[in-house]
């Protein structure tokens, strides 16, 4: 906290800060919830209840998401999920979670169809009304092998798509990419992701084995794989996708900074009705500056497209000043 007052960019760290909570939330690796309450909480005292309300009411999600999730073990429904040991979700407010829809679609594989199904049919028993939207990247779940050549049974940690990917080696020899495609519905960027983790951790093995990626190439599973432990993390991320994440956020706070810059630029002249170029702009930069600090060819922008949506309009005759448009 004593760092945090001397960034000038509380926007961003704010955008970039709820994306790494929201990980370790899902992903259960924080250290302590109560430790992530007392940040919350001293971000509060420093910059306002809007700062920190989407954070504390993604902490209230877990907690609802809890409790939903015990109703829904005791209830008699939990039962038709077959061939799964276990299952497990988190219902969270698309509006409090900084969680972006699927860039790709994806066919749940059979063998995990009657989760998504039986959870369905129990959560709309319970709410009628409301949607649920499957974000399957952010899944993941365990998978028992039966097919190592030295007869040792290991449990491979993975994502969804990962397991999508796997489970056509229950039905299937060697298949190739394109066949995977075709099965998985994934598209081709995160198909070829998928793939190079899994070649990357050895758990499956492409021929031509130096070649690069194709529609023809072919994978098999790695029957020789070893493994120190019973259990084995291949949900590896590569650091081009990381990279990218990191790439999108700056994008994403960008934008939402236009919106915020928009927003100011209409209360000041809602309230002003007519006011001069420079004192709006040192208007907006002082409005503003708590939480970021403004550039002046972006806040020039924003004032351009006010006018083009006429919430401004220039003066006629008068120089540099603008009027509000009611």
């Amino acid at each position: 906290m004593l760092v945090f007052k001397y960034i000038e960019d509380k926007a961003v760290f704010q955008t970039f800060y709820s994306k790494l909570l929201a990980k370790r939330l899902i992903n259960g690796t924080s250290n302590s919830h109560f430790s992530e309450g007392q940040m919350i909480a001293q971000l509060k005292q420093n910059c306002g209840v809007d700062y920190t309300a989407k954070l504390a009411r993604m902490f209230n999600d877990m907690g609802v998401s809890e409790e939903l999730l015990e109703h829904f073990k005791g209830n008699a429904i939990y039962k038709e999920i077959k061939g799964v040991e276990s299952f497990s979700i988190l219902v969270l407010a698309t509006g409090s979670w900084p969680l972006q829809p699927p860039a790709t679609n994806f066919i749940v594989p059979e063998e995990l169809v009657s989760c998504e199904q039986t959870f369905q049919k129990f959560y709309q028993s319970k709410h009628s009304g409301r949607k649920l939207n499957w974000l399957l990247q952010f899944s993941k779940g365990e998978i028992k092998t039966k097919y190592i050549s030295t007869g040792k049974q290991l449990t491979f940690q993975c994502s969804t798509y990962q397991m999508g990917i796997l489970l056509q080696f229950n039905e299937h020899e060697t298949i190739t990419t394109e066949e995977l495609a075709t099965a998985t519905s994934l598209t081709k960027v995160t198909l070829s992701q998928t793939l190079a983790t899994l070649l990357r951790t050895r758990v499956l093995l492409m021929e031509p084995a130096n070649g690069k990626l194709t529609a023809q190439s072919t994978f098999r599973l790695n029957t020789d794989f070893k493994s120190k432990h019973a259990k084995v993390l291949i949900n590896v991320r590569l650091e081009p996708q990381q990279q990218e994440d990191t790439d999108e956020t700056h994008k994403v706070v960008e934008e939402d900074r236009k919106l915020q810059i928009q927003a100011a630029i209409v209360r000041i002249m809602k309230a002003r009705k007519r006011y001069k170029h420079g004192n709006l702009m040192s208007e907006v930069i002082q409005q503003l500056q708590s939480r970021f600090k403004p550039k002046v060819s972006v806040i020039k922008k924003c004032i351009d497209i006010l006018i083009e949506k006429e919430y401004l309009a220039r003066v006629e005759g008068e120089k540099d000043t603008y009027e509000y448009l009611a």
